[in-house]
């Protein structure tokens, strides 16, 4: 196997195992490898960097959506590794063996679906008329089912947990 070989192989799990994460976020509680959780934060920062786009673009004109598109981007890097970081601790303290860069790879690779569910709603404000908050709302929504789920996994044996 020649150098381009092994690179094109490495990419394609590569490849793999971000589709697998990002459509199954849970997984990443199954995999004991350490994670670069400050590089999956960019995940969420762009969904909710277009979620504020769609607000901006129906609320304000000019230079006030870009701020606001940069204010999404802040908010959805920050809060989100926040957050990770609370649950993180809070599983910590009630005994399960988990880290925090697990947890805030699981958080972050959850916002697939609100990526998913706020480009459609780009789309569909480039072809008709659209409603920010409604498909915005409805990503963040289908976000929290696989951040819950992963949790039911660690919380086996701990029903009151989820």
């Amino acid at each position: 196997m020649n150098k381009s070989e092994k690179s094109i192989k490495l990419t394609d799990g590569a490849i793999k195992r971000f589709l697998l994460f990002a459509l199954n976020p849970a997984e990443i509680f199954r995999d004991k490898k350490p994670y670069n959780w400050f590089l999956f934060l960019i995940y969420p920062a762009l969904g909710w960097m277009i979620f504020f786009l769609q607000v901006g673009l129906d609320k304000f004109s000019g230079f006030r959506v870009f701020i606001t598109m940069i204010l999404g981007l802040v908010i959805g890097y920050v809060a989100v590794g926040v957050i990770g970081f609370i649950i993180a601790f809070i599983l910590a303290r009630l005994g399960m063996d988990i880290r925090a860069d697990q947890v805030i790879t699981l958080i972050s690779m959850s916002h697939t679906y609100m990526i998913f569910s706020v480009i459609l709603g780009l789309i569909y404000r480039i072809f008709g008329s659209s409603s920010a908050s409604a498909f915005g709302i409805t990503g963040l929504l289908c976000t929290l089912l696989p951040i819950y789920a992963g949790i039911r996994i660690l919380g086996k044996d701990k029903a009151f947990l989820p």
